[in-house]
């Protein structure tokens, strides 16, 4: 029986076959004659052992994993301790899409307003909000961001994007249109991003970038990854740092309406480009690809609401506001010489492979229905 078959099913309430409460039963690996405490403490061994796989893999050395699902939260941490921030390094788009979400809501500006309009300092670039949210077209600086010598130059060089073509129909994925934002969001309040950004996620409860325990860079320093970041500091399109805990919260106040609108929300997981190989949507955000995790961050078995994002560093950040399903891991993986192991995706997509099975045989265990079932068989 697919996963998808399953969840159908129990969401559902349709009546379900013996021979099919038998296969569930095989797929949950559940013994009618245990509680569902003692399942739980299962799932959890089997979510400490995959870990310790990934750790002993070598091509990480710190992980925060988090299964959350209504009523039910299932997280391992290793190599560091419970409160321990991940640079999430593009994650971090999803973040700032968020605010730029609710500042439009406050009617700080409107999707359709062109940069060029709005800040004069970007007078070749008269794409939209919507646009650079998007990603549509492409566009790019005279020169290298990363390359700059200090803030100033940075900024500078920042100022000089234009587009290199006006064809709103494709898509290229870049970090250029989120740095524009939050320079905008400065502009526009005359505060520093990085001031705003944290008091506003403060505001909901959710801490980031609290900066005293950190890894995720192989500088060993508490500054991001990206060199575009660590120029500029925290840019929108890199510089979060966050922990498992705070990720949780995030994902509740996504899945509750509590930061943007449910409408809002379910845009996230919409293909916007149809000949774009990797599904993603607003922001760079992967949704669901027939693939599955070859293509995709998103998991083909979530509900088809169901989004994610990655960072370079290798954090992933999964949602399924149909579901109300999270997961998170967080990881280290940039060695010495600033780079990923070659291998480090190879582990990875088993590492979250078997998550996605343990995320889903938590789901069920916690679904009313499913435990009557159980009891019957």
């Amino acid at each position: 029986m697919e996963v998808d078959g399953i969840i159908n099913l129990i969401n559902s309430g349709a009546s379900i076959s013996k021979d099919k409460l038998i296969l569930l039963r095989k797929f949950l690996n559940f013994n009618k004659k245990r509680n569902i405490f003692y399942i739980l403490n299962d799932l959890m061994d089997e979510l400490e052992s995959i870990t310790y796989d990934f750790i002993n893999s070598k091509v990480i050395t710190s992980i925060s994993t988090t299964v959350d699902i209504p009523n039910i939260n299932l997280n391992i941490y290793s190599g560091i301790n419970y409160n321990t921030e991940f640079d999430i390094a593009s994650v971090t788009k999803l973040f700032t899409l968020v605010l730029v979400l609710k500042l439009i809501d406050n009617r700080l500006f409107k999707l359709n307003d062109k940069i060029c309009d709005i800040d004069t300092n970007f007078k070749h670039l008269d794409y939209t909000i919507l646009d650079l949210i998007k990603m549509s077209g492409n566009i790019i600086t005279d020169s290298r961001i990363d390359l700059a010598y200090n803030y100033v130059d940075a900024l500078q060089r920042l100022y000089s994007v234009h587009p290199i073509t006006y064809n709103k129909d494709i898509n290229n994925y870049t970090d250029i249109g989120f740095m524009v934002l939050s320079r905008l969001i400065e502009d526009i309040t005359g505060n520093s991003f990085n001031d705003i950004i944290i008091n506003f996620y403060k505001s909901y409860g959710i801490i980031i970038n609290k900066l005293n325990n950190v890894v995720g860079n192989g500088y060993n320093d508490f500054y991001p990854h990206d060199p575009k970041a660590r120029i500029m500091g925290l840019i929108g399109s890199a510089g979060v740092f966050i922990n498992s805990s705070n990720m949780n919260i995030f994902a509740h106040k996504l899945f509750d309406s509590d930061i943007i609108s449910k409408e809002n929300l379910y845009k996230l997981s919409n293909k916007l480009f149809e000949y774009n190989h990797a599904n993603k949507g607003i922001a760079g955000i992967y949704i669901k690809h027939p693939l599955g995790i070859k293509k995709s961050s998103t998991p083909l078995e979530y509900s088809r609401y169901a989004f994610s994002h990655q960072g370079y560093t290798g954090s992933c950040a999964i949602f399924d506001p149909l579901l109300k399903i999270h997961n998170s891991i967080l990881v280290d993986s940039i060695k010495e010489n600033k780079k990923k192991d070659k291998n480090f995706y190879k582990y990875f997509n088993l590492y979250h492979q078997k998550l996605i099975m343990i995320t889903l045989k938590t789901y069920l265990l916690n679904k009313e229905e499913t435990i009557k079932i159980i009891k019957k068989i």
